[in-house]
């Protein structure tokens, strides 16, 4: 929050005219020709405090950081106890990330003024940045303390409460910032988050829509309010929401946070300019970005960065890998971050490290300086622009060797993000252009899987999941969100064409069913032939998995874990391949499989093979009894020898 008490006007300024000029452009937000009129008169008055305070907070207001605060400290040098330059001058160094140094003068402030409360708000900001979430509550009280209508404390503290899983105190608190300011957009937009924690996803995305009519270019709420809808299968304005993206991507516009992209479009165009934008105005600014040479381990240190260590599709994947790790070879470290759910599987995998370290809470310059000093050779990213991702300790190099793997499917355009892990299928050399890590492959499919899963001994039967005893299922277990307009058509033709036949789908909220239900009568199919599952622990879910006959893959983006486990019990599946990284995963698992003849390349040869096997019993059970043995035969849940390439892999770029 910049501190504008300085924009008053000095009665006995010689240049009053110029300077009211000057001052009304500035308040109009055409900051630069203020600048311009600022610099003019400063040249006659070089010790005009109001002026250096003008010049100084202007530039802060322009991203010019370092310039601004070079004016404001001759303002200080000036009036040592001037607490508005002081603020300001933690502001500069709020926005280039230099967050001690911010710390210092807000504390400076206080000391002189200990009844300001921008300063203790700014503090509050400040240690919110750095994950030191009680100081920062402590701080942002003091300031409501002070100033009882502050409601940037208030959104501030209810962000600190949402980080500590306080989640009813959070929205008291933005209740409050909206009550004072019912058109403060940012509030609006971090009770929507706390909404989405709690999975009371309409109201998230009320709020989101809310932020979107109040400030039509707010970061990433175009992105955010389609996502939302997506995950209620709300449609309306789809393809209108989409169009703005794909516009607002092309214009350099913060439209949408990548991850969200992948669900609507397949374009490595838009996926990697929407990451470019995104990384730019995320990680510009680097804490600590000294060049990194290898070091002289005995063995080398391999560090994998994840906020799923717990019961998670990235760890159902990844366990094995952890596992079996060759010990005798390579260190192995474990990082967690992100929500905190110490399951079972947590308390597995800990296991598997030589070090497994909580950095949830731990300050980017704390994880950094952490990581260095452990010399580690490969730090491994499986987050990237996924949920509660820490991709900004990446692009402060923590390692010499840094990788993007198996969380996000798609470049995350980060200037130190040196490789990303793939196989030829997956990206092939015409596509290494739209990665801005150079593309390594392992052989056969980049996708790791456990050798064994827990199956239920539970006997299911289709009646007690609503099914037909005898009619075909077809399913597709994927996150509704993956769910578009154009697929779900395509799947409204399916069970038109093939008439004893249901759709078997995952439920995550009520909404779905709702919403699903009006689109299949839209589009002249007995909503009753929608069976909704709920969710179930996951090896009741595998087990159940194989009273369907056949798995119908999302498009743009795949099923990833979701189609393995799929695989792992035999169910086939058919899949569209697109373009991009997240819309030729199942591909390459069927690849993997030599079971190519389920990979279609657009939704009418896709809506056709899903009809023929529909109908033709003779053809699909020729299908299965071949992806049955094909998946026998298959290395895809070999996992010593998936650890191995990898490995191998690792070697091989640290001979480089």
């Amino acid at each position: 929050m910049i501190n504008k008490k300085n924009l008053g006007i000095q009665k006995n300024f010689n240049h009053k005219k110029f300077i009211e000029k000057a001052i009304q452009l500035h308040k109009k937000g055409e900051i630069k020709k203020a600048i311009s009129i600022y610099l003019k008169l400063i040249k006659k008055n070089k010790n005009n405090l109001q002026l250096l305070s003008l010049i100084g907070i202007a530039n802060l207001q322009i991203e010019k950081n370092i310039v601004g605060i070079e004016y404001l400290k001759k303002v200080l040098e000036l009036k040592p106890n001037d607490v508005s330059a002081l603020i300001n001058i933690g502001n500069g160094y709020k926005n280039l990330r230099e967050h001690y140094e911010a710390i210092k003068y807000y504390n400076k402030a206080i000391n002189i003024n200990h009844d300001n409360a921008d300063a203790y708000s700014n503090k509050g900001a400040i240690l919110l940045q750095i994950k030191k979430f009680e100081e920062a509550i402590i701080n942002l009280n003091n300031a409501i303390k002070i100033k009882p209508d502050h409601f940037f404390a208030y959104t501030n503290l209810g962000i600190a409460q949402k980080n500590l899983s306080r989640f009813k105190e959070a929205i008291f608190s933005f209740d409050i910032a909206i009550k004072i300011n019912k058109d403060y957009a940012d509030a609006y937009n971090n009770r929507g988050d706390v909404f989405s924690n709690l999975n009371l996803n309409e109201k998230a995305l009320e709020d989101y829509e809310k932020v979107l009519k109040l400030n039509p270019n707010f970061d990433y709420i175009l992105g955010k309010v389609l996502h939302y809808k997506m995950i209620l299968c709300d449609w309306n304005n789809f393809n209108l929401i989409s169009e703005k993206i794909f516009n607002k991507i092309n214009n350099g516009y913060k439209a949408t946070a990548p991850f969200w992209l992948l669900s609507i479009s397949d374009s490595l165009k838009y996926t990697k300019l929407s990451s470019k934008i995104y990384s730019e105005n995320n990680f510009s600014v680097k804490i600590n970005n000294k060049p990194l040479f290898k070091y002289n381990n005995k063995k080398p240190k391999i560090a994998y960065f994840s906020a799923d260590f717990y019961n998670h599709a990235t760890l159902h994947l990844m366990m094995d890998v952890f596992k079996n790790h060759d010990k005798s070879k390579f260190d192995i470290f474990g990082f967690s971050f992100g929500l905190d759910k110490n399951d079972e599987w947590k308390k597995e995998v800990k296991n598997y490290f030589l070090q497994f370290k909580e950095i949830g809470n731990i300050s980017d310059s704390d994880v950094i300086n952490l990581v260095r000093d452990l010399k580690i050779d490969i730090a491994v990213d499986l987050k990237g622009f996924t949920t509660n991702n820490r991709s900004s300790i990446f692009s402060n190099r923590i390692a010499p060797i840094q990788i993007n793997y198996l969380g996000y499917p798609g470049t995350t355009a980060i200037q130190n993000m040196d490789y990303i892990i793939a196989d030829e299928l997956i990206i092939p050399k015409k596509n290494f252009r739209y990665f801005s890590e150079k593309v390594i492959h392992l052989p056969n499919c980049y996708q790791p899987n456990m050798h064994k899963r827990d199956i239920s001994n539970k006997k299911f039967t289709r009646n007690e999941f609503g099914l037909p005893e005898n009619g075909f299922v077809y399913c597709s277990f994927n996150n509704n969100n993956k769910i578009t307009p154009d697929i779900f058509d395509t799947w409204m033709n399916i069970l038109k064409e093939v008439k004893n036949s249901v759709l078997w789908i995952l439920k995550s909220n009520e909404a779905v069913v709702k919403n699903l239900k009006k689109e299949a009568e839209k589009k002249g199919v007995n909503s009753n032939r929608i069976i909704f599952a709920n969710y179930l622990p996951n090896n009741e879910h595998l087990k159940r998995l194989s009273l369907a006959n056949l798995f119908l893959d999302t498009f743009p983006c795949n099923a990833h874990t979701t189609a393995s486990d799929a695989i792992r019990i035999r169910l086939p599946l058919i899949t569209l391949m697109g373009n991009s990284f997240a819309s030729r995963v199942a591909a390459s698992l069927l690849k993997n499989l030599e079971m190519e003849e389920l990979i279609t390349f657009n939704l009418k040869d896709y809506e056709k093979l899903a009809i023929d096997l529909g109908l033709n019993s003779n053809k699909f059970q020729q299908i299965k009894k071949s992806f049955e043995k094909a998946v026998s035969k298959s290395s895809l849940f070999d996992s010593n020898k998936f650890t191995l390439n990898l490995e191998n892999l690792y070697l091989k770029l640290l001979d480089n």
